[in-house]
């Protein structure tokens, strides 16, 4: 079990590096091939729209016995319509746009079955801290991924030999990484067999959304409060890109500081979730967290832009701090109203809900962004504090439950 954990991790370390590799490219290829300032937004829904999409569909498949297939198809899925992606100069932005819906569809397959295996090879007691684990692996490896892509593209040594300078070439170095990706994962994943041998009868597209409809009212609420904090957290991640360029700095500056993102998540997912996993109300941790939140939002948002980056250094790097510990709770919350049967549905369902947060989140910034960039990091403030009435209702409908069981329980001894 440990080598297949460890394998697990390391998919979700390399998969965090070749997925991100074109995030601190994004906003000066936006402006390259000169489509509107929205599209950058856009083009970041379109693929999480993708990954809704492919959420269900993916993990009902996986949960039909054939993971590894699943996996290797959405890293080469991802793969090859990123290069096409490159391609604005041939393709005009709605074309582009539904290279990044493919992209997504794809990726959802390696993130749903991946999260879902290491929560069946986990036993119940350290499921929590190897889900935090996997989070802190994905979270290094984008951080890593977003500071090599920002390398390759200014370093003269990969210009010279790669022209990567070329936002084309860039992104096919991107699709070459998730083909050898897939590729390793085809020689050494070796996922658990799936026990209830009538899931593998229901490996139609449209199944694993017919699961949706089965949601009980504490895990529903619980899921739409992820919505919220997903599209606060999303505008926060991706327009602090194009926010980090408009004051001047570089994408290899930028680049950079998510490497320093990705350390302190790290670190964050190794020494803090172990503590903050035994303390037993999570639900109300995780609105605490929350409040902290949009308190430190605020506060770095707000403050003068000659002191912006001594703030985004420090105070910020609370807020990730907060997040790689949220990830897990969340994640382990989620996975609690499931079985090992359903594992790989339940977490695809949880992907969809987390990827309507990254759809509205971007289509909802592009425009509040271009009216005025603190407007939109103050109204993501207000969805963080929107998602801890969520959890507060999630919260009313666990005690109701607990109530109810509690009766029937007495009521069988009488």
């Amino acid at each position: 079990m440990r080598k297949k954990l460890f394998i697990l991790i390391f998919i979700f370390l390399i998969q965090g590096i070749s997925t991100n590799m074109h995030h601190p490219l994004m906003p000066s290829y936006v402006k390259h091939i000169g489509v509107p300032n929205y599209m950058f937004g856009f083009f970041f829904a379109f693929m999480n729209l993708g990954t809704m999409i492919g959420g269900p569909f993916w993990g009902n498949l996986g949960d039909a016995g054939k993971k590894k297939m699943v996996v290797i198809l959405g890293f080469i899925i991802y793969g090859v319509n990123q290069a096409l992606f490159g391609m604005g100069h041939i393709f005009d932005q709605w074309i582009l746009s539904i290279f990044r819906l493919v992209s997504g569809f794809g990726i959802a397959a390696a993130i749903t079955v991946i999260s879902g295996e290491i929560i069946v090879v986990s036993d119940q007691g350290k499921r929590a801290r190897n889900i935090a684990y996997g989070a802190a692996a994905l979270a290094l490896g984008g951080s890593f991924g977003q500071f090599f892509g920002g390398f390759i593209h200014t370093n003269s040594f990969f210009i010279q030999l790669f022209r990567t300078d070329l936002f084309f070439n860039a992104l096919l170095f991107q699709c070459l990484l998730n083909i050898a990706l897939a590729i390793f994962v085809f020689f050494f994943f070796k996922p658990e067999p799936v026990k209830n041998s009538s899931n593998k009868k229901r490996a139609q597209f449209w199944e694993g959304f017919k699961e949706i409809k089965n949601i009980g009212p504490e895990l529903l609420f619980f899921l739409l409060s992820l919505t919220f904090i997903t599209v606060a957290a999303t505008n926060v991640d991706k327009y602090l890109d194009i926010y980090f360029v408009e004051l001047g700095y570089e994408a290899d500056q930028l680049g950079n500081f998510k490497m320093i993102v990705g350390l302190v998540s790290l670190f964050a997912a190794i020494l803090l979730v172990p503590l903050f996993m035994k303390i037993k109300k999570k639900l109300s941790l995780i609105a605490i967290f929350q409040i902290l939140s949009s308190i430190l939002i605020f506060i770095v948002f707000r403050s003068k832009e000659t002191q912006f980056i001594i703030y985004i250094y420090s105070i910020f790097m609370i807020y990730i701090g907060i997040k790689a510990i949220y990830a897990p709770l969340e994640q382990e919350h989620v996975a609690s109203f499931s079985n090992e049967n359903n594992i790989a549905t339940t977490m695809g369902i949880r992907q969809s809900f987390y990827s309507i947060g990254t759809i509205v989140g971007p289509i909802f910034g592009a425009f509040v962004y271009d009216y005025n960039p603190l407007t939109l990091f103050d109204t993501s403030i207000i969805f963080f504090l929107l998602s801890v009435v969520l959890l507060l209702v999630s919260g009313l409908f666990r005690k109701k439950s607990y109530i109810s069981n509690q009766f029937k329980t007495t009521e069988s001894y009488k």
